[in-house]
């Protein structure tokens, strides 16, 4: 890997690795607090003028909805983005490379970010599979023709030229493979 991509991988290590999306999440959190105060204050005015010995069970109560729908409403963000791109790593581990990645405008800005390097993944892939393939194939029709020019008992200029064929086909192939090694650094 080389010097520039390691710092960058490495860049932001600590408790604000990530600083844009955690001040949202920050944010968040600090807008779900004030609603919620604001919430138990109008309670407790409501509890005061109706004269509710029950106001302590009902502000939990009401904590306990009110949390687990923004909660809910805040998750589906992150979660939805992190199984889609869960599905699609299964797929690419199991070789599959048709596969394709879409993300909600909703979705949480980083994991946007991480899916368009996921898809940008999946295209590389692709694309070195098919140069591959297509090497490979090469490869191996240009063998089987030498194999069958040999046993015809073909002269030793054609099956010099074959054999240059043969060469060319598998440096093509050899380049394939490089290009690929390259993306995996």
């Amino acid at each position: 890997m080389a010097t520039g991509k390691r710092q960058l991988l490495s860049k932001g290590k600590g408790y604000l690795s990530a600083a844009g999306p955690q001040a949202r999440f920050i944010v968040f959190l600090f807008g779900v607090l004030i609603t919620y105060t604001f919430i138990l204050m109008v309670f407790r005015k409501l509890a005061e003028m109706l004269q509710l010995p029950l106001f302590f069970p009902i502000a939990l109560v009401v904590l306990v909805v009110f949390v687990g729908v923004v909660g809910t409403l805040y998750s589906h963000k992150f979660i939805g983005p992190l199984s889609r791109i869960r599905g699609i790593i299964e797929h690419l581990a199991k070789g599959d490379t048709s596969v394709s990645l879409r993300v909600r405008e909703s979705d949480d800005p980083v994991l946007k970010d991480l899916a368009a390097a996921i898809s940008l993944l999946c295209e590389h892939t692709r694309n070195s599979y098919g140069l591959m393939h297509e090497a490979a194939g090469e490869l191996s029709g240009a063998v089987a023709a030498l194999q069958d020019k040999v046993r015809r008992g073909a002269g030793g200029e054609e099956i010099h030229s074959l054999i240059e064929t043969v060469r060319k086909k598998q440096e093509m192939l050899d380049s394939a493979v490089r290009s690929f090694k390259k993306s995996e650094r």
